[in-house]
C-alpha cells in the first residue's frame, strides 16, 4: 500500500503517525500481509495515513483542494485535510476507532456483504 510514497518527502508523515499512533506503521504501509491489513485495527490506520500522504504529496506540487468530504473512514481525513482535526488527533481517532471496531469484531465475528 505504501511502497509508491516510501522515497517521497511526504512520508514523513508515516513517521509522525506511528509516533501518534504508538505504532509502526510503516511496517503496516511496507511489510503488513494480506492477514495483517485484514484486522480492522490495522487496515484503517494504513488507510488513513495511505490518504494524507497522497494529499500531502498532491498538495507540494501546488494543487489545494476546493472541497472535502467523506464516507465513514474518509470523513477523518476530510476532516483532517479541511484543518478541523490535526494530523496527530486524526490518527488517535483512527487507531481508537479501529481498535473498537476490530474489539466489536472480535466479540461477534462475520463479514461484510
Amino acid at each position: 500500500m505504501g511502497a509508491p510514497w516510501a522515497g517521497h518527502e511526504s512520508w514523513e508523515l508515516v513517521d509522525e503517525a506511528s509516533e501518534a499512533a504508538g505504532r509502526d506503521v510503516g511496517h503496516l504501509l511496507l511489510d503488513a500481509d494480506a492477514d495483517e491489513l485484514r484486522h480492522t485495527r490495522n487496515a484503517q490506520l494504513a488507510t488513513f495515513v495511505t490518504s494524507l500522504v497522497a494529499l500531502d504529496a498532491l498538495e507540494r506540487t501546488g494543487v489545494e483542494p476546493a472541497v472535502l468530504a467523506g464516507h465513514s473512514l474518509g470523513e477523518y481525513s476530510a476532516l483532517v485535510a479541511a484543518g478541523v482535526v490535526a494530523f496527530d488527533d486524526g490518527v488517535r481517532l483512527v487507531a481508537a476507532r479501529g481498535d473498537a471496531m476490530q474489539d466489536a469484531a472480535d466479540d461477534r465475528p462475520g463479514t461484510m456483504a
